[in-house]
């Protein structure tokens, strides 16, 4: 029997996070404990919600860089080709010492 649902929800309940096995969720455990405390599915309830981001070395940095470039193209400081390669420059910069 594969056990590893039922560590993940005994995790889950041991820690406060929410497990990342949807076979998880699926456990007597973990369902009897969020019957028990509804907020501890918050999280796991969230994820159809979500979406990707950029996540990366110096990631704020980079998307300082970028948001930057955005505003620079929308207020026609910049045009857009200009300002996105100015962010690139600026990324490849930060990035520089992570790409060794």
């Amino acid at each position: 029997m594969d056990d590893r649902p039922e560590r993940a929800a005994a995790w889950s309940i041991e820690t406060g996070y929410m497990g990342v096995s949807p076979a998880a969720y699926e456990t007597e455990a973990l369902q009897s404990y969020v019957e028990e405390f509804p907020p501890a599915a918050v999280a796991r309830d969230q994820l159809e919600h979500g979406t990707a981001e950029l996540s990366t070395y110096q990631g704020g940095r980079i998307r300082r860089a970028l948001d930057n470039a955005v505003q620079a193209a929308l207020t026609g400081q910049m045009t857009p080709e200009e300002a996105l390669n100015q962010a690139q420059q600026e990324a490849d910069s930060v990035l520089r010492r992570y790409a060794r």
